[in-house]
């Protein structure tokens, strides 16, 4: 029976974070079109809540990396997957404009993980892994755009009643917070995984936790059915 080891399944729990990138970043390509409609957008304003997150990701790269080095990998990876589940559900629920301009220059504060989640990686696979598993994080940035599209896709046939299985009501009156808020899924599950994994070997070495860094290490080689 094929094996998996440790280190491989904690990549892919982080590398999610990829994902969430990439759906947050192709979704709004489908919402654009509801919201102008809506909320009688003019063009700069569409261009405000399109590029909204790249002003949020300026300042969550900026940062990142400094509070990984004092708090840990791990507790601000979470914070990441939080801050996307709290801009997911603010996108959905935006009333206005003006809120759902904020909501995405929150989930922009979450693209911090383009940054940390390759370093946090990095740090906790083998040699010889290091490679093959930091581009898991890549590929799921390219996996998470090509979702949001299909994501895109289906509820706009919805929306059309071309399912029957559908309830129409409730996504003729949004169908854009609908897609929006779809993202909170990975991102809830982003949180749980994130618990599970253990904090980096490299920064637990940092800090004068040798003990643990080395149990780390000896459990990331380890292999897991």
């Amino acid at each position: 029976m094929a094996t998996i080891s440790v280190s491989t399944r904690v990549a892919l729990c982080v590398a999610l974070g990829g994902f969430i990138f990439g759906f947050d970043a192709s979704v709004i390509s489908g919402v654009v079109p509801f919201i102008s409609k809506l909320f009688g957008l003019s063009d700069w304003q569409i261009g405000a809540v399109v590029s909204a997150p790249t002003l949020g990701a300026v300042f969550s790269a900026m940062g990142v990396s400094t509070l990984a080095d004092r708090f840990g990998r791990k507790p601000i990876l979470i914070s990441i997957a939080a801050i996307y589940a709290i801009s997911a559900a603010y996108s959905a629920l935006a009333p206005n404009f003006e809120s759902l301009v904020i909501a995405r220059f929150i989930g922009g504060l979450g693209f911090g993980s383009l940054v940390l989640a390759p370093i946090y990686i990095s740090e906790i696979a083998p040699p010889h892994q290091r490679g093959r598993l930091v581009s898991f994080n890549q590929l799921n940035i390219v996996v998470g755009f090509s979702i949001a599209y299909f994501v895109n896709y289906f509820i706009v046939q919805a929306v059309s009643n071309a399912y029957s299985w559908a309830p129409p009501q409730s996504m003729v009156s949004a169908p854009w917070r609908w897609m929006l808020g779809l993202e909170l899924l990975p991102a809830l599950a982003y949180i749980a995984l994130l618990f599970k994994i253990p904090e980096s070997p490299r920064w637990l070495m940092l800090n004068n936790y040798s003990a643990r860094a080395t149990d780390v290490v000896k459990k990331s080689s380890q292999a897991i059915m």
